[in-house]
């Protein structure tokens, strides 16, 4: 295990992981010293045998009973990612896959690339959306004459102010009640 002030190198971001088929310790340091810094693994000081006690544990609270020996791989895997070749009961299939993860980390199915791109092009039109609704508040009420301060320009009171503020509230909604109804 990693001593508690291990420091990673300035010059590997995490970025640089290789293929390693040999048990090596993951360096970690303390998050309040460091923005780079790694969590230490929560599995790393367990030994194999209280690993799978846990795991069939969770799986028996959490009624995945029927998957207990595919979660026995991954918490194996996960206790020391780097020396994965040496979990027990890993098909090839499930060992080129793992080394496909750190080999070629931008190797994903295209509708995930396609999803991530029409979120994010969503995420900025509702922005630009909820951006011109709030500057259209600062004026269309009273370009409009639907005055929703309780003061009117002349300071008499404004009797219409609550009904108004209701208005320009529904104006504001509108898009969303919309949306709510396609």
């Amino acid at each position: 295990m990693a001593s508690e002030d291990h420091q990673i190198s300035p010059e590997r971001n995490g970025d640089d992981e290789k293929y390693m088929g040999e048990k090596q310790e993951t360096p970690y340091v303390d998050l309040h010293e460091s923005a780079t810094a790694k969590i230490k693994n929560p599995l790393a000081h367990l030994s194999n045998d209280e690993v799978i006690k846990d795991v069939q544990e969770f799986a028996r609270v959490n009624d995945f009973s029927d998957h207990t020996d595919l979660l026995i791989k991954g918490a194996l895997v996960a206790k020391d990612p780097p020396a994965f070749e040496s979990v027990p009961g890993l098909t090839e299939g499930e060992k080129e896959a793992i080394r496909n993860e750190v080999l070629h980390k931008w190797r994903q199915p295209k509708s995930l690339y396609f999803t991530i791109i029409l979120c994010s092009i969503g995420a900025a039109v509702q922005g630009w959306d909820q951006t011109g609704s709030n500057g259209a508040n600062l004026s269309f009420p009273d370009a409009l004459g639907v005055p929703v301060s309780d003061q009117l320009a002349d300071g008499s009171p404004n009797p219409n102010a609550a009904r108004n503020q209701w208005y320009q509230g529904l104006v504001n909604a509108g898009p969303y009640i919309a949306s709510a109804f396609l």
